[in-house]
């Protein structure tokens, strides 16, 4: 696991695309990169054994808007893409792992994601508006999840928002 390096934009984007069978979550990850959104090292690959490129992992930067209006900067997590062939094997796990590890070192208080119910939780992910964390649609609580971390604070409630790139 490391993070992307310069000259892989397009290998990220062709896995992405691999993985999700179109071109709308690899487009995501285009739009973010070079943006305030963008995380320095939040980006990760993962390669096998080969050294070729079989995962990707987007950390960026949303927004948690409290009641009261004011905003602060929260971690989001996606797209996660494994290239077909490669999944099952593990590679979402170590990248998770590691995502899970850089925000906690960066001391991030919580990461929020829109994802599978059934694969998230296995990471400590809870359904997010348990702990005051709604989400910027009305998404069902199995999927809208929220991971708190070592520095998280019973204070952080409001709605999340994903980069603009995701398109609301």
């Amino acid at each position: 696991m490391r993070p992307e390096r310069d000259g892989e934009a397009v290998a990220v984007g062709e896995l992405t695309e691999a993985a999700f069978g179109g071109s709308v979550e690899a487009l995501i990850v285009d739009s973010i990169r070079g943006t305030d959104r963008w995380i320095d090292g939040g980006s990760l690959v993962a390669q096998d054994a080969a050294g070729d490129m079989c995962g990707h992992l987007l950390l960026s930067e949303g927004d948690l808007v409290a009641a009261d209006g004011s905003a602060r900067r929260i971690w989001m997590v996606g797209p996660v893409a494994v290239r077909p062939g490669q999944q099952r094997r593990g590679v979402g796990t170590l990248l998770m792992n590691a995502a899970i590890a850089l925000a906690t070192e960066r001391e991030q208080p919580v990461l929020c994601l829109l994802g599978h119910s059934d694969y998230y939780p296995r990471f400590g992910f809870e359904p997010a508006r348990r702990i005051g964390i709604q989400p910027p649609q009305p998404w069902r609580d199995e999927n809208w999840l929220a991971l708190r971390l070592p520095c998280w604070t019973a204070d952080l409630a409001g709605i999340a928002h994903f980069p603009p790139a995701f398109g609301g």
